[in-house]
């Protein structure tokens, strides 16, 4: 069973990796960073029926200041 807690992790490793990537032109890795995402989600909804799967992609998505970050 998933918590709030293990959410709020798995969408900061999106996130880090997505970070890790930026500015890369190599897009099979956004490709797969987002096909992982969205296997996740669908075990957080089978997990919990209440799932909310727009604030997991806001949370694991990279803001608009942190997109201007050169990395």
């Amino acid at each position: 069973m998933f918590t709030k807690k293990h959410f709020i992790q798995i969408a900061q490793v999106l996130k880090n990796q997505r970070l890790a990537i930026q500015g890369s032109d190599n897009k099979d890795f956004k490709i797969l960073i987002s096909n992982i995402e969205n296997e996740l989600i669908n075990l957080f909804i089978e997990d919990n029926g209440k799932f909310n799967i727009q604030r997991f992609r806001n949370a694991s998505n990279l803001t608009t200041e942190e997109k201007g970050l050169a990395i």
